[in-house]
């Protein structure tokens, strides 16, 4: 029965992308297959993805990331160690003004909130209430709902941004453009291929037994990125992104079921909080960084958005940033703030 459940997951998923990419929406791949596959379960109670898939999408996406990794990008990144830091401090100053709210205001218990309210991993945080007591359903369904509006708000605010600085080209003609332009520098051959995955795997297995926040897909990334930055041979096939993509949007939307739905009657202004206090600190951090390094707009939002580390750098190409830029300002959030 579990092997009919996933086969029907993965086909809406990727119906669910291909569908939203027709309706030319953001991050289409992700998102039309995160909402398909959470109505599919909300409905019927069937979507299964298995604990491996994350293990596999995380790696993945590791290695997606990592073999867009350049010498300039290194030397980029060492230029906004402290924008980074502050950009942590500000989200972490952030997240403790909406848990006091909350706290406060909307009778949520003060651990539940602070908890709630943490711009860090779903399985991290909700594991770290449970030890200290809080209300660990509440947790995870707050995050969740971060998770899913963060995800849902981000392609949408930068296109808007986009076309707002560009209104001579359109914001897809132009992503169309830059893939385009990636995919003639990145012809490689099989032998690249082959090399770049066993060098992600590699990565990613050691990143699963470190336990590091986001170790996995980490790793995976770091070591890709070292073999591309000395060799120019890492290579991961543009049309890869796409699959990946309808996995990672999956792998949350399987995890929204009709007893979540039925619980958001209790938690409506804590869940308006969290939407709204999440998308304005995304705004407002993104121009921090906007303003304070050389990153793009698009870039600057992506790197300050407190989404999964996997689905939010997977957005990066999606949405014209600089992929390996986006990945490790969220590295650095995952450390910090689980840390």
């Amino acid at each position: 029965m579990d092997i009919i459940n996933l086969i029907l997951t993965i086909i809406i998923a990727i119906l669910g992308g291909y569908l939203a990419d027709k309706k030319k929406v953001p991050a289409a791949y992700m998102l039309g297959a995160l909402f398909l596959v959470a109505i599919f379960n909300i409905l019927f109670n069937r979507a299964f993805f298995p604990t491996y898939f994350k293990f596999v999408t995380q790696i993945a996406t590791g290695t997606f990331i990592g073999s867009k990794f350049r010498s300039e990008d290194i030397k980029m990144l060492k230029k906004v160690i402290i924008p980074g830091m502050t950009m942590v401090v500000l989200m972490i100053a952030f997240s403790f003004l909406l848990s006091y709210l909350m706290s406060t205001f909307l009778g949520i218990d003060h651990l539940t909130s602070f908890f709630a309210t943490a711009p860090g991993g779903i399985m991290d945080i909700s594991l770290i209430a449970y030890d200290f007591k809080a209300n660990t359903s509440q947790v995870a369904l707050l995050q969740l709902i971060r998770l899913i509006s963060v995800i849902a708000f981000v392609p949408f605010f930068t296109k808007k941004c986009y076309e707002r600085n560009n209104k001579n080209v359109s914001f897809e003609q132009e992503i169309k453009n830059e893939i385009k332009e990636e995919e003639k520098i990145e012809n490689k051959g099989e032998k690249s291929l082959l090399f770049t995955i066993i060098i992600g795997i590699i990565g990613g297995i050691i990143g699963y037994f470190t336990h590091l926040p986001a170790g996995t897909m980490s790793c995976s990334m770091a070591l890709v990125a070292y073999f591309n930055v000395k060799t120019q041979k890492a290579y991961m096939p543009m049309p890869l992104r796409k699959i990946i993509q309808s996995f990672g949007g999956a792998l949350i939307g399987a995890k929204v079921t009709l007893t979540d739905v039925i619980a958001l009657k209790d938690l409506v202004l804590p869940i308006i909080l969290i939407i709204i206090g999440f998308c304005l600190m995304n705004v407002l951090v993104g121009f921090f960084l906007y303003k304070t390094t050389k990153f793009s707009l698009s870039t600057a939002l992506l790197s300050a958005s407190p989404g999964g580390m996997s689905d939010i750098s997977l957005m990066a190409e999606d949405l014209g940033a600089n992929g390996p830029q986006v990945a490790s300002m969220q590295f650095l959030r995952a450390i910090f703030i689980v840390g």
